[in-house]
């Protein structure tokens, strides 16, 4: 007798929930939650951060690399520390962090302070991304890709609903309060690190940090394989940070939808995002996690390559929020490039791949703000179109990973 798709769902929730494995997946998707959504405030009170800073789309373009920028820096280090330390006491450290930028966003008297502030907002949350990865593969070495899309998709949740509520406070209260109401969430997820998380998940390494353990982690990183997970990762990074930081604005400018629709949109994307990540890792952990990074990527790219001429606004929405489909395959990206690495080596390799990429996918905004503001903003789509077709072709010639 088949196994219908609702057993199949039932069955997949009660693995990720037992033997105490919820709570940790529970708490480590809430981290990212509010890592991953506070971001993506910045997008959703970018008109009122130019107008106050007097900043053109080149300047916001710059203003989110630094927070990406800040974000990637960290990745390798924190991987480092996570495999010597632990992954708790990097995760705690993370929102931490993450909870003292966004106490001096809400204070910071002037725009230096505001971009150090963001500076170390993306310090924070960069922490946090490498070690979310490894406790998840760890703790569910057989649903591995299911519990990071899982958590993954929490990211999604508070790319929808943060911005969104941000947005309302900021009309009542200012935008600095936009951001200053998440003070009590980062306080809630401390308590959870503290209580739930495992202090370590993964191996602890066998030699020490030196010469010899520099050498046997450029061996790995400079594998052909990984240098090309690498390099996919990027195309879909220069993607996503592209998109995530100017959708709002280019839907307003180029599409003539109003302030309010356009941040309706903007969470709605990320809902339907969530969709496309929860049902990638069910396709990645049944038939791997290739096919579904080029699946999700085929699905998402011919509404990226019509959005730019589509003019009427019923159809315009719609086609954007389609174009989510392309972030259905960064989970399974994720995920297959973990395993590439020697478990020793996951936290610390893991995070220099992460630097890499997301570092070189910090270009996306200011690239975007640029072509804004010289008056192609409409033509942006087909450039995201370009490069998520070259992560396809890229998946295509990996090995596959078992």
């Amino acid at each position: 007798m088949r196994t219908s798709v609702r057993d199949r769902v039932q069955a997949t929730v009660r693995t990720l929930w037992e033997d105490g494995k919820g709570l940790i997946l529970l708490t480590v998707s809430c981290g990212w939650f509010l890592s991953l959504g506070v971001r993506i405030v910045y997008p959703a009170l970018l008109p009122d951060i130019m107008a106050e800073f007097q900043i053109d789309y080149t300047g916001a373009g710059f203003l989110l690399s630094a927070i990406w920028i800040a974000y990637a820096s960290v990745q390798f280090p924190g991987g480092l520390l996570a495999d010597r330390f632990g992954e708790r006491a990097i995760v705690l450290t993370s929102i931490l962090s993450a909870l003292g930028a966004v106490l001096l966003l809400v204070l910071a008297p002037a725009f230096s302070v505001f971009v150090l502030a963001t500076v170390l907002l993306g310090l924070g949350t960069g922490l946090y991304g490498t070690s979310r990865v490894t406790i998840l593969s760890d703790v569910y070495p057989d649903n591995r890709t299911t519990a990071v899309s899982f958590s993954q998709a929490s990211g999604n949740v508070g790319n929808a609903v943060l911005p969104v509520i941000g947005g309302f406070v900021a009309a009542v209260f200012g935008w600095r309060i936009g951001f200053g109401y998440l003070v009590p969430a980062f306080v809630l997820v401390v308590g959870g690190i503290v209580l739930y998380l495992p202090k370590r998940t993964s191996a602890a390494p066998e030699e020490s940090i030196g010469l010899e353990y520099v050498r046997n982690l450029a061996r790995v990183v400079v594998d052909r394989t990984v240098v090309s997970a690498a390099l996919m990762l990027f195309f879909l990074m220069f993607f996503y940070q592209g998109i995530t930081g100017f959708l709002p604005s280019y839907l307003i400018e180029v599409k003539g939808l109003s302030q309010t629709a356009a941040s309706t949109v903007y969470g709605v994307f990320f809902l339907t995002a969530i969709a496309f990540q929860f049902v990638s890792g069910i396709v990645a952990d049944r038939f791997g996690e290739r096919r579904a990074i080029v699946l999700f990527v085929l699905a998402g790219l011919p509404w990226l390559a019509s959005l730019p001429f589509v003019q009427t606004r019923w159809v315009v929405i719609p086609i954007a929020l389609l174009g989510a489909a392309v972030l259905g395959s960064i989970p399974p990206a994720h995920t297959y490039t973990v395993e590439l690495l020697p478990e020793a080596f996951q936290g610390s390799g893991y995070g220099l791949v992460r630097t890499v990429y997301i570092g070189l996918g910090a270009s996306a905004p200011p690239v975007v703000g640029f072509v804004a503001d010289i008056g192609y903003f409409n033509y942006v789509f087909l450039l995201f179109g370009t490069v998520t077709v070259c992560g396809a072709v890229i998946c295509l010639r990996l090995p596959q990973v078992d």
